[in-house]
């Protein structure tokens, strides 16, 4: 069982957005545990936030200051005169303070052996760049990725807001972390995947090419392991977290070059086509819902795409609008005649 001490060391790496999922499942357990236990944390918060970040070079031994404190507060707490609560929990919190300001300084010294970071901004569609293990990151446009000039030997975090597709280097011993601007976490080994966070934070997709990851939203740590040609997404509004098997991934195209499909029902070609060109598609009849659909990776235009399709299905395409397409009529087809 755990001490309060390494509970806080927990709680400052909660502040500072460097927890682990399965950390932040340890610390949420503790916290359920006692009321108490609640306290201490929202204290903490409070002092963590007025004094701010702690960024001073020091070379603390925490075992020995950390037992001096203890000492000095014992010897505070001897006067013939009575004590209340109020004061033993105000030195409790100045103990706390200490150790928690030693315990960041000796944490992040630990894990991250320079502090130089780089942030890099996609101005454009289709940003890369390369990380310092060799793994490639493409951006999408306004995402901003930070990362270390070097990982350290534990582990390889980097952080993102944004969309995102990773190619990670195989580095098993080295667990590759994205931090999410929303709180959520993506831990992986070495894969291919993609990420994408909306907007205003509610809502995150993970898509898995190869390899294998672990996504955890921040309200919910076990999370989900994610395998090839799965994805994964959490919905803040509804707090669901939904898993897809078999996916076309064409989220990703933006990434891939183009849309590609095979065998998918045209209710998903439909899905797909909306969100990578930004349209409205309504299939009008239900009996081609299921239809199953195959075409090689393609850049064309929604219009060339859609009159190919009504080709195939004897579909009238009518645009009502711009942006606006109706598809009317057809006949399903078994594919290949």
């Amino acid at each position: 069982m755990q001490t309060d001490d390494a509970y806080i060391l927990l709680l400052s790496k909660q502040f500072t957005g460097d927890i682990l999922p399965d950390e932040s499942a340890q610390l949420s357990e503790w916290l359920q545990q006692s009321p108490e236990n609640q306290q201490m944390a929202a204290e903490l918060q409070q002092v963590w936030e007025k004094t701010g970040s702690f960024n001073k070079v020091f070379s603390p031994d925490l075992d020995t200051d950390f037992h001096q404190l203890q000492a000095r507060i014992q010897v505070a707490e001897k006067p013939t005169a009575k004590i209340i609560p109020m004061g033993r929990w105000l030195l409790r919190a100045a103990a706390m303070l200490a150790l928690l300001i030693a315990s960041v300084w000796a944490w992040q010294h630990s894990n991250t052996p320079s502090a130089s970071k780089t942030t890099v901004v996609a101005m454009a569609e289709n940003q890369q760049l390369s990380l310092p293990d060799g793994s490639r990151v493409w951006l999408r446009q306004n995402a901003a990725l930070t990362f270390p000039s070097h990982f350290s030997e534990k582990t390889r975090p980097v952080h993102l807001e944004g969309e995102a597709y990773f190619e990670v280097a195989h580095n098993p011993a080295q667990p590759f972390q994205v931090a999410l601007a929303n709180g959520d976490q993506v831990q992986v080994l070495g894969t291919e995947f993609g990420v994408c966070v909306s907007p205003d934070g509610s809502r995150t997709e993970v898509s898995v090419r190869s390899g294998k990851v672990r996504f955890s939203p921040k309200e919910k740590p076990s999370g989900a392991v994610l395998m090839a040609n799965q994805s994964a997404s959490y919905d803040r509004n509804t707090a669901q977290l939904s898993v897809q098997q078999d996916v076309t991934l064409n989220n990703l195209a933006w990434q891939a070059g183009g849309l590609e499909f095979v065998s998918t029902p045209l209710r998903q070609v439909v899905a797909d086509l909306e969100h990578h060109y930004k349209v409205k598609i309504a299939l009008l009849n239900p009996a081609l819902q299921d239809c199953q659909y195959t075409s090689p990776r393609t850049t064309q235009s929604i219009q060339k795409v859609l009159a190919n399709i009504a080709l195939i299905y004897q579909l009238q395409v009518v645009e009502t609008a711009q942006g606006n397409f109706e598809l009317r009529g057809g006949r399903c087809r078994e594919e290949g005649k």
